[in-house]
């Protein structure tokens, strides 16, 4: 009980400590200076990202490495052999690096921002939650990689137990994308994480689908609960500018923004294609956008807000 107050406050601190002095670090981003890269420092963080998770060989479960690693959500023998029937024999990120990365988060500052041509011309685009692509002017229209969370399956396809056409038709725009499932986060997303794979794998999209790897995500918090990133639970945004540190040279984030007004004071909703309100108390955003804001001033990634030219 403690230990869960002790969180609360640390959380709530920070979110105070953005509102009120974060304000200034957001500003300084509006100022026409161009942004420079530092070669030295993103060479620092891909050789850290690399040593502490290894995203290459870990963030995606196969064959190879579910024999190192159990995984604990998988205790029925049966289902474990149906997953080992699911999954790849070995990383399809196996050495996989990237000229320019462009990840594309979903905040409502994307909104009339004319950032999708920008976006198009990155080599790797990474989405997520199926977020929708009817806002191609300023989200794009290309898509790498992209996340499907479980609540997403559960909610919008109802778990998947008669609306699976439905579900594959919402796939199509995303053309030749890899999708990402977070699988076993929570025991009670297991068994629609599989009606989803076998969806899939009856419409041909198997190869393109793979379940993220708990144990990444276990890395990778501890590396950032080491680096002082006070969080109830990393986002899939936060995990993946964390692969993109370590599979990209360049990094551009976009629809990054945890507030509820742009940086002209004016409302902007917490989706780009939604009005729907943040859940509470899940991910500590105002602490996750200070590392971004950090990386930004280092020269490790590109932060970009407002309109594109």
């Amino acid at each position: 009980m403690n230990n869960s107050v002790d969180q609360d406050s640390k959380t709530d601190k920070c979110s105070l400590q953005m509102e009120e002095n974060g304000i200034l670090d957001h500003l300084l981003l509006k100022q026409e200076d161009p942004w420079e890269p530092n070669a030295t420092a993103v060479a620092q963080y891909r050789a850290e990202m690399k040593r502490c998770c290894n995203a290459s060989f870990w963030l995606v479960l196969t064959k190879e490495n579910i024999a190192l690693r159990n995984v604990k959500c998988i205790e029925d023998l049966d289902q474990l052999n149906q997953l080992l029937g699911l999954l790849p024999e070995h990383s399809p990120f196996l050495d996989t690096q990237y000229r320019h990365c462009a990840v594309v988060g979903n905040s409502g500052i994307l909104r009339n921002s004319r950032c999708g041509p920008e976006i198009d011309q990155a080599d790797l685009i990474i989405r997520f939650n199926l977020s929708p692509m009817n806002f191609s002017e300023d989200v794009g229209t290309k898509t790498g990689l992209i996340t499907i969370n479980p609540s997403i399956l559960q909610t919008r396809f109802k778990n998947l137990q008669t609306r699976r056409k439905l579900f594959v038709d919402a796939l199509h725009p995303y053309g030749k994308a890899v999708f990402l499932i977070p699988a076993f986060t929570h025991l009670s997303h297991t068994d629609v994480v599989f009606r989803a794979l076998h969806t899939m794998e009856k419409f041909s999209l198997l190869q393109q689908a793979f379940i993220l790897n708990p144990h990444y995500l276990a890395y990778l918090s501890k590396y950032w609960e080491e680096g002082k990133l006070l969080s109830l639970r990393l986002s899939s945004g936060f995990v993946f500018v964390s692969v993109a540190l370590e599979f990209c040279q360049h990094i551009t984030l976009y629809g990054f923004w945890p507030f509820p007004y742009d940086l002209d004071k004016r409302s902007i909703p917490f989706h780009y294609y939604e009005k729907a309100l943040p859940i509470p108390g899940v991910h500590s955003m105002p602490c996750e956008f200070s590392h971004y804001l950090s990386m930004h001033s280092q020269g490790v990634l590109r932060l970009r807000l407002g309109k594109c030219q």
